[in-house]
């Protein structure tokens, strides 16, 4: 008798379900595959003097890879001339910029320095000139590996000050278009520059 209630039970509520799939994954036609997005290098320059400062973060996007590699570079800046304080948030695009791609290859050839020993301290300070910090992979380094360089007035300084009068006109409020999306901006807030620009 209990058998029989069983299945009429059974008959009643009707075949099990099939389950049902957690993930839909859509036909091959639709799927696409993620541009890679690296940040490659980070500067931040900061200081002056006599009146004039400058606080400002540049990081440099390297968004695809091989012939169709995109730069895009973003900064906030931030600018104090006697007491007139200026700020700006703004964007680069390597499709309609050519300096930018020179600007990156002399990276590499910013000569390399070491710490002075004991018998060879520092020669002096100068104190109105910003401070240039450049972040970014050690040459045949492990993924991971970074390399900070930092100066006031030596050749990383150098490499930045010719950057930026090479890249002047190129600077735009509006953000870059690449391959169907927006890059997910890495310098939107304060607090979001904190956290980039550590080392």
């Amino acid at each position: 008798m209990r058998s029989l209630t069983l299945l009429a039970l059974v008959a009643a509520v009707g075949p099990a379900s099939a389950p049902r799939p957690s993930v839909i994954i859509p036909p091959a036609e639709e799927r696409v595959s993620p541009i890679p997005i690296r940040t490659t290098y980070r500067v931040k320059q900061q200081g002056g003097g006599l009146g004039i400062f400058v606080d400002e973060a540049v990081v440099f996007h390297e968004v695809g890879q091989g012939a169709k590699r995109v730069w895009l570079v973003e900064r906030r800046r931030r600018d104090d001339q006697l007491g007139q304080v200026t700020f700006r948030y703004e964007w680069i695009d390597g499709r309609t910029c050519p300096a930018l791609e020179e600007v990156v290859s002399r990276i590499g050839a910013i000569p390399p320095a070491s710490i002075a020993g004991p018998s060879a301290p520092p020669r002096g300070w100068v104190s109105d000139t910003p401070e240039v910090t450049l972040m970014g992979p050690t040459a045949d380094g492990l993924l991971g590996d970074v390399m900070l360089l930092r100066d006031l007035n030596g050749p990383v300084s150098h490499w930045w000050r010719a950057s930026q009068k090479a890249l002047a006109t190129c600077w735009k409020s509006q953000q870059p278009y690449v391959e169907n999306a927006y890059l997910r901006p890495r310098l939107a807030t304060a607090q979001d520059e904190v956290e980039v620009m550590r080392p």
